[in-house]
């Protein structure tokens, strides 16, 4: 069965994220990991609208988070490679999301059909998320836009172990609490749909 998605369900989905990212941040929250380590909870719903809503709500999410920061804090864009490091990181991101969606809405939810899979499939989604996406063009991107930056791909991988981690944990604890039908993304098509009877 062919499933047919509107735009403005993920235009949505991509709101709320964005919503939820800016507030998060405006008020300091940070999800303590212990052992003095907090993360933000960027990653957690980047990624997530990424799998629920696709590019639409990935492109949605970074444009209003990225606009309404810049907005709040004029300063961050104070010089040109200021921006371009703003860029470079919004580019990384849109690209990193892009990969989710796809292996989200084309491997992980139409061929799963048992809770356990799914979620190690998630995990080891989140963990395609950062280490051979986001991070590596995290790297080039950031060191094209300031050759002074230095980011070396050893040193970021480990300093997003935390982040990593965090985000995988909570993300897939949000997917084990979600109802079973929550998990259909809501954009594209989708060339096979798991029967209700025994969806994952």
């Amino acid at each position: 069965m062919i499933v047919k998605k509107t735009i403005w369900i993920p235009v949505v989905i991509g709101i709320v994220s964005a919503t939820l990212i800016i507030a998060a941040a405006e008020a300091q929250f940070f999800i303590p990991l212990g052992n003095n380590t907090s993360i933000g909870i960027g990653e957690i719903f980047t990624t997530l609208s990424a799998a629920l809503g696709g590019p639409i709500a990935a492109f949605t999410t970074l444009l209003l988070t990225y606009g309404v920061v810049g907005m709040l804090h004029p300063d961050l864009f104070a010089d040109m490679t200021s921006t371009y490091i703003i860029l470079a990181d919004a580019t990384a991101h849109f690209c990193a999301m892009l990969v989710v969606a796809i292996i989200y809405s084309k491997l992980l939810y139409p061929l799963t059909r048992k809770t356990g899979f799914f979620l190690l499939g998630w995990i080891i989604t989140i963990g395609v998320y950062y280490y051979l996406a986001f991070l590596p063009l995290s790297v080039v991107l950031l060191n094209l836009a300031d050759s002074d930056f230095g980011a070396t791909y050893p040193i970021f991988a480990a300093n997003f172990i935390p982040e990593f981690l965090g985000t995988a944990l909570i993300t897939t604890l949000f997917w084990f609490a979600s109802p079973k039908y929550f998990r259909r993304p809501q954009w594209g098509k989708l060339n096979h749909k798991p029967d209700q009877n025994n969806e994952l």
